[in-house]
């Protein structure tokens, strides 16, 4: 039987030493219990607690410098310390980490590295600047809508005055239904209807001096499908803020006729026939300039127009919207020389669904905006 057993093995060769091995004396080895005084952490398990007391974080910190080689340096402060102090300020959160110093370990930030940092965290900081007002204003607003649910009625909204401005929240409700009714998403049920009523809501309590006016919900509407929500509060914020705007918005008539007088000097020196057929009618500005400039065109032209509209606007400023006004007046020179003072005052109050956008621009070009070598800001001398 030995034999038998002896040659077996030669058969197996080297193999038949690993096949005798006991596996289980592996595992009872590896089941021993660990050394509580062995330090360090186990990746994929726990270690019992050690049994000797916790060091101290200044002596961690201590031995950490002394491993780096900082210590004996003089330098009792921290790295972070150290790197902060060529700041000019104190870092509030985990955002400022762009603008530390690498570790002394590597090569140090070039100064186009660390000035795109700068420019990155001032950015990240004006962003969440935004954000907050904008929450601050629309929990307001909320709040707001909250105290006059229970005693607001439809009769009551037509007679707020400008004591408790606030209250046009209220309006805002009215007026969104009837912003951009073809395109079925900012009316109730629609996926930026809450967006642009939230908004509206927080502008009427960031300036309760203004309140909502009619023909917000317009420019609000092409802002938001343009911008993230806290980015069109605030151009929203910005554009009202426009001298020419704010005259429309807190109704300021001494203002506004000056820019009336201002555009019916250009108006006679690029259109005097059909200035002099208005004047014959009785037909002024305000009848049809109001809507076009509360609104800035969103509301008068085709969404695609006005916002070509804007685009000029945002560059050359609030006198491209009274020459975009004369432009529209020289396209439809013809027809309205043809028209009495109520087909007049309907054509212009709701323009053509469909407006030629290339002819459009080809009369606003047409347009000279200077009179007696005067421009639009000397004629109406507004500053």
């Amino acid at each position: 039987m030995q034999k038998e057993e002896d040659g077996r093995q030669r058969k197996l060769g080297p193999l038949a030493s690993l096949f005798a091995r006991s596996l289980f004396a592996r595992r009872v080895k590896e089941n021993q219990p660990v050394d509580q005084k062995d330090p360090g952490w186990k990746l994929f398990g726990k270690v019992p607690l050690r049994e000797s007391p916790l060091k101290d974080p200044k002596k961690i910190q201590k031995e950490y410098e002394t491993k780096s080689g900082r210590a004996g340096s003089g330098n009792p402060t921290s790295p972070r310390q150290s790197v902060r102090k060529n700041l000019d300020f104190e870092p509030l959160s985990t955002t400022a980490l762009i603008l530390e110093d690498r570790p002394a370990n590597l090569p140090a930030k070039p100064a186009e590295e660390a000035q795109k940092h700068r420019q990155q965290y001032e950015e990240m900081v004006a962003q969440v600047k935004k954000r907050e007002l904008y929450n601050i204003c629309l929990s307001r607003a909320k709040e707001k809508w909250k105290s006059t649910a229970a005693l607001f009625t439809e009769t009551e909204s037509e007679d707020v005055g400008s004591s408790d401005r606030e209250s046009s929240l209220e309006l805002i409700k009215l007026d969104i239904s009837r912003t951009f009714p073809q395109l079925c998403i900012f009316q109730k049920g629609g996926p930026y209807h809450d967006v642009l009523h939230s908004i509206l809501g927080a502008y009427t309590c960031y300036r309760p001096d203004v309140g909502y006016v009619q023909g917000m919900s317009f420019i609000a509407a092409v802002l938001i499908l343009n911008l993230d929500t806290a980015d069109a509060f605030i151009a929203f914020a910005n554009l009202l803020n426009k001298p020419c705007q704010m005259a429309f918005f807190r109704v300021d008539h001494s203002l506004m006729l000056t820019y009336f007088a201002a555009f019916e000097v250009f108006f006679e020196e690029n259109l005097p026939k059909l200035f002099a057929h208005f004047k014959k009618n009785n037909l002024t500005p305000d009848i049809y300039l109001i809507d076009w400039i509360f609104t800035l065109y969103s509301k008068s032209l085709p969404l695609d127009l006005a916002c070509r509209v804007w685009d000029v606007f945002c560059r050359d400023g609030e006198e491209f919207l009274f020459r975009t006004a004369l432009g529209l007046l020289r396209l439809y020179q013809d027809v309205l020389t043809s028209m009495d003072f109520i087909h007049m005052a309907q054509f212009l109050t709701r323009l053509p669904d469909l407006i030629p956008a290339d002819q459009l621009f080809q009369h606003i070009a047409a347009i000279h905006m200077t009179s007696r070598n005067r421009k639009w800001a000397q004629v109406g001398q507004f500053f």
